[in-house]
């Protein structure tokens, strides 16, 4: 599902255009035996194509035209209730009234004491 949605989405499909292209070269290779698979690339993609009058045939290579498609993707979560059956417990718990049990001695904290031994 995953190649079906890039190969609609992005520019994947255009591979699908490659015996095209291999049909082409054929066809310029029949024309001129010099002509090799690098320069028939270079020619049809970086380069000057020749006047040969075959520009619709050029223009069915793959990745030569760009084919807009918008495709518009909605994808919704699933809602997954969970039902819980079991009955609530409710547990008593008597906590002890907290009791304040430090008493610092104002002596040790001045900053004027007596010595310590």
């Amino acid at each position: 599902m995953l190649v079906l949605l890039a190969a609609d989405t992005t520019e994947l499909h255009q591979l699908l255009k490659l015996p095209v292209l291999f049909e082409h070269f054929a066809e310029h290779k029949e024309r001129d035996k010099s002509v090799s698979f690098a320069t028939f690339i270079s020619m049809h993609y970086w380069g000057n194509d020749l006047n040969d009058n075959d520009d619709d045939r050029d223009m069915q290579l793959p990745f030569k035209k760009l084919d807009v498609h918008p495709t518009h993707v909605l994808f919704l979560p699933t809602v997954r209730t969970v039902l819980n059956l079991t009955p609530e417990k409710h547990i008593l718990t008597n906590y002890p009234v907290y009791q304040h049990q430090y008493f610092p001695n104002p002596a040790l904290a001045s900053p004027f004491r007596p010595p310590c031994v």
